[in-house]
């Protein structure tokens, strides 16, 4: 007969879990005030999906709706693998990965807002190879911190990764395409192609690192089990055997 394991939990630790729940609704309510505070036009605007806003059609901006995913899924499984690592004891591994989560999670939102394409330009008045000077160098940073990792790892991916996003600069920057053009179909499609293969290092590697880890950690943990449990049994034959002379009087010295 099966025998339930789960436990109910307390009240206090259903309040501890809940502080994370308790911090994401502080952020959206913070968001949802700013929003509430704007005019009925800009709070429409930033409410409402843009294919409805414009009256466009429901697949518009799915490619980069669909990049956006793909950062998204890079980034998550660059932390998740970090979090595992450290859990593990590989430091450099993690320190790695969190490096590669951060640079992931700056393309995303760059690409999100359009940071250094629109936002940087037209809100902050700032030339447009200042974003794109900030997300080069995060990039040149984390291969410089950690190439000794990054050698242990599916390198192609990472080298076609590269390739996409860098021929999506090198178009954009010498044909500058209106969208619709033929050098616009190869910029966007170059791009996207570079982020599903920066998505799918971090996933590929996240999971090399972690089945590395799941290997260690069964490998150790039974001979540690082992020595827990057998040596508490010596110790309780030893003492049984010291309490059961004492009782019986017998002396140990002859």
């Amino acid at each position: 007969m099966d025998q339930e394991r789960r436990q109910a939990r307390s009240v206090r630790e259903q309040a501890r879990v809940a502080v994370p729940l308790v911090i994401a609704w502080g952020v959206g309510l913070a968001v949802m005030a700013t929003v509430a505070g704007q005019s009925k036009d800009r709070a429409g605007q930033l409410l409402m999906d843009p294919s409805f806003t414009l009256g466009t059609r429901w697949y518009t901006g799915l490619v980069s709706n669909l990049g956006i995913l793909a950062w998204t899924v890079g980034a998550a499984a660059a932390f998740a693998g970090a979090w595992l690592c450290r859990l593990g004891g590989r430091s450099r591994a993690s320190k790695f990965l969190v490096g590669g989560g951060f640079v992931g999670s700056l393309l995303l939102v760059d690409d999100l807002f359009q940071f250094h394409s629109v936002l940087l330009p037209s809100e902050l008045n700032a030339p447009k190879f200042v974003g794109e000077f900030i997300l080069g160098g995060a990039m040149a940073w984390w291969l410089m911190s950690h190439f000794r990792e990054i050698r242990r790892t599916h390198v192609h991916l990472l080298l076609a990764a590269a390739a996409g996003l860098g021929l999506s600069f090198v178009v954009d920057a010498v044909y500058a395409p209106v969208p619709g053009q033929g050098w616009n179909i190869i910029e966007d499609g170059a791009k996207f192609l570079g982020i599903l293969a920066w998505s799918t290092y971090f996933v590929v590697t996240t999971r090399d690192i972690s089945r590395s880890v799941f290997v260690d950690a069964l490998m150790t943990w039974p001979d540690a089990a082992y020595d827990s449990v057998y040596g508490a049994l010596d110790e309780f034959e030893v003492d049984g055997y010291a309490a059961t002379s004492a009782g019986s009087g017998v002396s140990s010295n002859f």
